[in-house]
């Protein structure tokens, strides 16, 4: 592989590139095209002596050929072409002759004897990947300086080891390594829950691993899997791990846990780096070592992997959203590269069952690719379904040995490890987990509001989970408007804005909170995993069964801090806002009740989890959960009402075609690079890892003594200006815009970069924007919004 590695740049010794370089010639063949031209017509005679079949050697040019982002195109029968580019090459053809015997002479022993094509095309993703990583540490300069070398070739080879070794060191691409023996613990475990147990003690196979972690909220999933990653690490299943997580807010909370983590999972510091689209809001905002942005890779290991998003991928540590995973299996631009950096890292899934069938396809293309290049892999979740979690394990077998798995034990909670063999185990349930939390249906908001009311007067902490940010607002002004202390958290939030109001609802109603007696919070889905809360009383619009679960997993959560004897109420019930599932009126069942709420979720999933949870009449944890579950998203399930059914029908064949165009996105992983991209690499924008309605990205602004300052205030007015960002529906608020061709608009945003002046739009805060009388609103209270009031100003 070296030689072929080595053989990435041949192109550059035509006659064609030496003139672009030289005399700055126009319309020259790409150099990596002409690489591959090179190894396939001119140097592949040579080259038959790596033993290897044409099939074998023509997969692997153009994975070390095509280190640009995308494979090289070739062409075929297309004689023109030939001419072409033979014409470009001209007289360096000889010297590429000269340079890949002299390869061949420097490592006699080189030999791809015993592979197969197969194995060519699953190898031909991760090479891919190698040479865009050796090509961009071997092309900085500061590690490597131009200088010529009179000794010989051997002696620049040895004079490049020493470098090399100094480089991938500065560069964060050595992984210390981990903590070995039983003797070391997490940080803050003083005792092992069972989970964590079972995964300090199970037996690791052979070959790549896939471990599914299925238990309740707040049993200590997280930790479990990383002293299992620790183990895995040691075994030599991968180098480092990546924690892939559902959203920004989550990877956010992750990369906070992991600062007092991973020098127990590592003998020395590892490079550790969040990413995710905003992570250097992260950073701005917490001021978070290990992710700096110096130019001077000196200065910090971890600043050349955070300088590309792609390349912090390649840290020992990384953690970021899953969509920084799933462009690897996308045809995007250096898709390789992350695919590259995931093989040696323990790929770990937080929240499996929270993805819609888009990403959920998407999720068994990257398990089948990480298990396919030896890869492995850790999976947590509370509430997957048996269907969903087999089609998981399914992907992965078939990554190793083309053909799925076994069933697996049903068993709750449990371990489950897939590799070349399958094994259950049942763990026993974590003491602080075994509760029963009662369910009450509110037959409408009216009813809720008197709840809470009455519940606030008593003492309690509360909460209400809308899942419609507009119901939220309005809800939150209806509460304060009966004179009740209320915290309104929602997406619809500027980021300086959403964190502040994060941070003070997590120091009111937190583990450790204060002042939380007699308070509401009403929020969006926002509080169901991102943030440690815990409440006393909660409400919740009705929502499919895993939402609710993992809602509940904030209503009498900290027990050993706050016991029973010190909250106002007799036991935790979780209060579901819900039409009665025994009288279906139509089409409007659902939304007389919650309005835009819903239309967030499947409306027969929202009955199927009335119906099932109403008649159980509690949420039994953990030994009832799996019953719950599998009753709204199994194969038994009650029959549906007529109305119920037609949008199950139509919902089904959303999902259809949710996992269709999943399906045609991801790349082929057998077919291998070349072929496996089908010939179209593109932008996130053509290859998105989620579905959904269109967004636009609104940049708040104010007036300060007659000029558009950032909403935000920051040092750096880059940041400021991000700081200042909200994303909401395009279709809902694009069109209440102000004039983004206004003079003024038009002078603020000349001085921004193309792509923010293309993706976002300019809204002055607290002047009139809007049409037909409704009007564009934000204030730091409510977020974004619209009213058909007169705005303010």
């Amino acid at each position: 592989m070296i030689i072929l590695v080595a053989l990435h740049d041949v192109g550059k010794i035509s006659e064609s590139f030496k003139a672009l370089i030289r005399h700055g010639e126009k319309g020259v063949p790409r150099h990596w095209i002409l690489s591959d031209f090179l190894l396939c017509y001119v140097l592949d005679e040579i080259l038959t002596a790596l033993c290897a079949d044409q099939g074998v050697r023509l997969e692997l040019y153009a994975a070390v050929a095509g280190h640009h982002g995308q494979p090289p195109t070739r062409v075929g029968g297309n004689r023109a072409e030939k001419r072409r580019l033979r014409c470009a090459i001209g007289k360096g053809k000889v010297e590429a002759r000269r340079w890949a015997a002299e390869l061949l002479n420097l490592f006699p022993d080189a030999s791809l004897e015993d592979m197969r094509v197969e194995q060519a095309k699953a190898l031909s993703w991760a090479l891919s990947g190698l040479t865009v990583t050796s090509d961009w540490v071997g092309s900085n300069e500061a590690w490597f300086p131009l200088q010529r070398s009179r000794n010989g070739l051997e002696a620049m080879l040895e004079e490049s080891r020493t470098l090399a070794d100094q480089a991938v060191e500065q560069a964060g691409l050595v992984s210390p390594r981990a903590v070995s023996g039983r003797s070391r613990t997490l940080a803050g475990l003083i005792s092992l829950r069972p989970m964590q147990e079972a995964t300090m003690t199970v037996g690791i196979g052979e070959g790549p691993q896939l471990a599914i972690l299925e238990d309740s909220t707040g049993t200590g999933k997280t930790e479990a899997a990383l002293i299992l990653a620790r183990r895995m690490i040691l075994a030599g299943k991968a180098r480092g791990l990546y924690f892939a997580l559902p959203t920004m807010a989550t990877s956010d909370a992750m990369f906070e846990r992991m600062q007092s983590i991973v020098t127990d999972l590592f003998e020395s510091m590892p490079s550790t780096v969040l990413t995710h689209g905003r992570a250097k809001l992260y950073e701005a905002m917490r001021g978070v070592r290990g992710t700096t942005h110096d130019e001077t890779p000196e200065v910090d290991h971890v600043a050349w992997l955070t300088d590309r998003r792609r390349t912090a991928l390649l840290a020992t540590v990384c953690v970021g959203t899953v969509d920084q995973a799933l462009l690897g299996i996308l045809p995007t631009k250096f898709s390789t590269l992350r695919l590259f950096g995931l093989a040696d890292r323990l790929l770990i899934v937080d929240e499996a069952h929270s993805y819609d069938p888009y990403m959920q396809e998407e999720l068994k293309a990257l398990l089948q690719m990480q298990a396919m290049l030896g890869g492995s892999a850790i999976v947590m979740t509370a509430t997957l379904p048996l269907s969903l979690r087999q089609s998981y394990v399914d992907a992965f077998r078939s990554g190793i040995a083309r053909k799925a798995g076994k069933p697996l034990d049903a068993c709750y909670p449990g371990m489950h490890l897939v590799g070349h063999s399958q094994d259950s185990q049942p763990v026993r349930p974590f003491a602080d987990s075994i509760r029963t939390v009662r369910v009450e249906r509110l037959p409408n908001v009216k009813d809720a509001i008197a709840l809470l009311v009455e519940s606030v007067a008593n003492g309690a902490s509360c909460v209400w989970i809308r899942n419609a940010v507009d119901e939220a607002i309005s809800s939150a002004e209806d509460l304060k408007r009966k004179g009740m202390e209320t915290e309104l958290l929602h997406a619809r939030f500027a980021m300086i804005d959403r964190l502040q109001k994060e941070q003070a609802i997590v120091k009111r109603f937190g583990k450790n909170g204060v002042g939380r007696q007699g308070c509401v919070l009403v929020a969006t889905q926002v509080v169901e995993a991102s943030l440690d809360l815990d409440f006393d009383v909660m409400v919740s619009d009705l929502a499919p069964i895993g939402s609710l679960i993992q809602r509940a997993g904030r209503l009498w959560r900290h027990m050993d801090d706050r016991p029973q004897s010190e909250r106002p109420m007799e036991g935790p019930t979780l209060y579901v806002v819900s039409p009665n599932p025994d009288k279906v009126d139509g089409e409007g069942w659902l939304r007389d009740v919650l309005g835009r709420g819903s239309w967030v979720y499947r409306i027969d999933e929202q009955w199927l989890t009335a119906r099932v949870l109403f008649d159980a009449g509690e949420i039994d944890s953990p030994n009832g959960l799996r019953k719950l579950i599998e009753a709204v998203h199994g194969e038994d399930t009650p029959v549906l009402p007529e109305s119920i059914s037609e949008e199950h029908d139509w919902a089904e064949s959303e999902a259809l075609t949710q996992v269709g165009l999943a399906r045609g996105n991801v790349v082929d992983a057998f077919s291998g690079y070349i072929t496996g991209t089908r010939g179209a690499v593109g932008n996130d924008s053509v290859f998105p890892t989620r579905l959904g309605k269109p967004q636009v990205t609104i940049v708040l602004a104010r007036r300060d003594e007659g000029s558009l300052v950032p909403w935000a205030d920051h040092d750096d007015e880059s940041i400021a200006w991000s700081l200042s960002e909200v994303t909401a529906s395009r279709g809902q608020f694009g069109c209440l815009l102000p004039d983004q061709n206004s003079p003024e608009i038009h002078d603020l945003k000349a001085s921004w970069p193309a792509w923010r002046r293309e993706a976002c739009k300019v809204l002055v805060v607290d002047e009139i924007s809007g049409t037909q009388g409704r009007n564009l609103l934000y204030s730091e209270e409510t977020g974004l919004r619209v009213s058909s009031l007169p705005a303010r100003g």
